[in-house]
């Protein structure tokens, strides 16, 4: 049996987590811890060590690629990977894959699960 992999997902859209952590879930493959908020963003990976981190880039406060920097100069966090989730990549460019962005992978938001799910699987 495949061992269920913990991420952590931050977008300040609430119905947008809700919506992933149910999929996600679903699958069997995954566990999700999730905020809304970037600046909260360190200590909740720090607490709940994911696997995985999938920022969204556009959010107030604190911008996912602030996060992804706070994550990667933290001892507890610096190994983690981290990728992009966002509407950046316009829906019509959703099915081209991963874009690899400063150095980070960045999905399209519009992707398919099946997409999403290809990207999580490649970060491991």
């Amino acid at each position: 049996m495949e061992t269920v992999k913990k991420l952590m997902m931050v977008d300040d859209d609430a119905d947008v987590l809700a919506l992933l952590k149910m999929k996600l879930e679903k699958t069997g493959r995954f566990s999700v811890v999730s905020t809304t908020d970037g600046s909260k963003a360190v200590s909740l990976a720090t607490r709940e060590t994911p696997d995985l981190i999938i920022l969204d880039i556009d959010m107030p406060v604190m911008s996912g690629g602030d996060v992804a920097d706070a994550l990667s100069t933290t001892e507890d966090t610096a190994e983690i990977p981290v990728f992009f989730l966002s509407s950046l990549i316009p829906k019509g460019e959703a099915g081209q894959g991963a874009r690899i962005v400063g150095g980070r992978r960045m999905v399209s938001k519009y992707a398919t699960m099946a997409q999403l799910i290809e990207a999580i699987d490649e970060s491991f």
